[in-house]
């Protein structure tokens, strides 16, 4: 497949996921009574776009360019995109978000990668495993809620 179309796929699935990931935040955050103040439809869409084309460079850069016995150990390098992302959300949501909504969206996003790599491999017990983890580890969360945002 062509360089561009594996970029272009990769930037597509981040895109999703961290739009969903979003979602998924502005629900658990009104859940628990945490008003999570987020940008227009336009700009959080703008936002996710260029978060996500950040994130996808980062992953094309290491599969394109780093050799497939070495890939294991350049794993580690998708750490610098990730922080990157966190960045952008500080930056666009400075009054409104505090470290925990930005590690919030991150973990949904990896969790939501993790369910949808499982998926797409069949292991659909995994899948639930992870997800029914995830959410006790929300729930646990959210019983400490009031003291972490006050």
């Amino acid at each position: 497949m062509h360089a561009a179309i594996v970029l272009v796929v990769y930037w597509a699935l981040a895109f999703v996921s961290l739009a969903v990931a979003v979602v998924l935040l502005n629900i658990y955050c009104s859940i628990i009574n945490n008003d999570l103040e987020l940008r227009g439809v336009g700009a959080e869409v703008a936002i996710a776009g260029v978060a996500s084309l950040v994130e996808a460079a980062g992953l094309w850069l290491l599969v394109e360019f780093i050799p497939h016995a070495m890939l294991s150990r350049a794993v580690p390098a998708l750490f610098l995109p990730v922080f990157i992302v966190a960045v952008i959300y500080k930056a666009t949501h400075m009054e409104d978000w505090s470290r925990l909504e930005i590690f919030l969206l991150l973990a949904f996003q990896m969790i939501l990668g993790f369910i949808g790599g499982t998926l797409a491999l069949g292991q659909f017990g995994t899948a639930i495993a992870i997800a029914v983890c995830f959410g006790a580890i929300l729930a646990v969360l959210a019983t400490f809620a009031r003291d972490l945002w006050d």
